[in-house]
């Protein structure tokens, strides 16, 4: 028989009998199984991954709820996205920068593991002698057995001969400080809202207060955002996802199904207080494109109108809170925003109009709402829009 693992449903085979207790058998077993479980372009550190014997026991603990190596992993898809550009104007080397991801939490073990933890409770200690070489004082808060893992990830880092300069961000990721220069970057090239940046800015001032290098200080940044995204209970905004995240929460604020307390408002930057305009904007003989175009197309062209929208909003809202587009329909799109008076209202809609009929030769049908709650905007703003069909 052959050995097998199940992965989104499916069997994993390693092509090899069952008899077979080669470690390559088992190398190669996860490394099919990983590969298929994260994002394509995270996959080159996967190796190293194996290259680090110790990582492996991250494997089986699951530490504030998140099991310990796929924190590793995703920190690394943080170091992975930051824009290179960035990167160069901090000083730092990509390589370094997810060497030192790679080894931050390898003194990790069953002392974290909060399926093991039962009654033990936090405890002060004196930070160990071996970590005041790296200039953390005697008055910072070190717990045991939070803190456990820094001394032995030290004399991990140093059985693989790492550098100094990676040996002090594995021990500082807990206590540097993150200077406002070094996140105004990571920010910039994470693509983090202002929210994330308060956020990890006045976090602990009194723990994170040593003195380190810019490596240091972005293996801590990026330690954060992982707490950020766990205490959220979902991944922060990189990239294309703080657009998708405002398409799925419009969505949500127009059909009543979450109000302004859903947290990915803060997230994304924005403040609502639920009495916003709603604007909906439904394109017109799209019906007759689906019946003539390959769904490749049609997909292309309803992202091309959504962009469109989002780029005329976001140049006239550049001075103030931007306001929120998503497609809620198969062609219709929802714009909320702060704007009330309705000579204004009109004028972005012809706006937009236009810009839309520029772009996809398409034009729209429209319709607003203001005055009530977000929800009851957009019926009002659904009911004007289906008044013009039919001229």
């Amino acid at each position: 028989m052959q050995l097998k693992l199940m992965c989104h449903g499916e069997a994993v085979e390693c092509g090899r009998t069952d008899d077979c207790h080669s470690a390559m058998c088992s190398r190669e077993l996860m490394l099919k199984v990983m590969h298929s479980l994260v994002s394509p372009h995270i996959k080159p550190v996967l190796n190293r991954i194996f290259e680090i014997q110790e990582l492996f026991q991250l494997a089986d603990v699951v530490c504030l709820g998140e099991n310990q190596l796929h924190h590793v992993v995703r920190m690394c898809e943080h170091a992975i996205q930051i824009r290179e550009n960035c990167l160069q104007e901090l000083g730092i080397s990509r390589e370094k920068l997810l060497t030192a991801v790679l080894f931050h939490d390898s003194g990790k073990g069953e002392e974290v593991d909060d399926r093991g933890f039962g009654g033990r409770k936090m405890k002060q200690v004196k930070v160990p002698r071996k970590l005041k070489h790296f200039g953390i004082p005697s008055w910072v808060e070190f717990s045991t057995p939070l803190h456990d893992h820094i001394e032995r990830g030290l004399v991990i880092g140093e059985t693989y001969n790492l550098k100094d300069d990676i040996l002090e961000a594995i021990v500082l990721h807990h206590h540097v400080k993150i200077l406002p220069e070094t996140l105004r970057l990571m920010a910039r090239g994470l693509f983090l809202p202002g929210v994330i940046y308060e956020d990890i800015l006045h976090y602990k001032p009194g723990q994170y207060a040593v003195g380190g290098s810019t490596l240091s200080q972005a293996v801590a940044v990026i330690d954060q955002l992982c707490a950020i995204e766990r205490k959220f209970e979902g991944r922060v905004c990189l990239n294309g996802e703080p657009e998708k995240m405002e398409d799925e929460l419009v969505k949500d604020l127009v059909i009543g199904v979450t109000d302004t307390s859903d947290p990915r408002i803060s997230l994304l930057g924005n403040c609502l207080d639920g009495r916003e305009t709603v604007i909906l904007l439904d394109i017109r003989s799209f019906g007759s494109f689906v019946a003539s175009n390959s769904e490749y197309k049609v997909q292309s062209m309803k992202k091309e109108v959504l962009h469109t929208i989002r780029s005329v909003i976001r140049v006239q809202d550049f001075y103030r809170e931007k306001d929120m587009v998503s497609l809620v329909g198969g062609d219709e799109y929802a714009v909320i925003t702060k704007v009330l008076e309705d000579n204004i209202i009109k004028k972005m809609i012809n706006r937009i109009r236009a810009a839309i009929k520029g772009r996809t030769g398409f034009d729209v049908r429209y319709g607003f709402g203001t005055g009530g709650t977000i929800e009851g905007n957009f019926h009002i703003a659904r009911d004007m829009a289906n008044s013009q069909k039919g001229y």
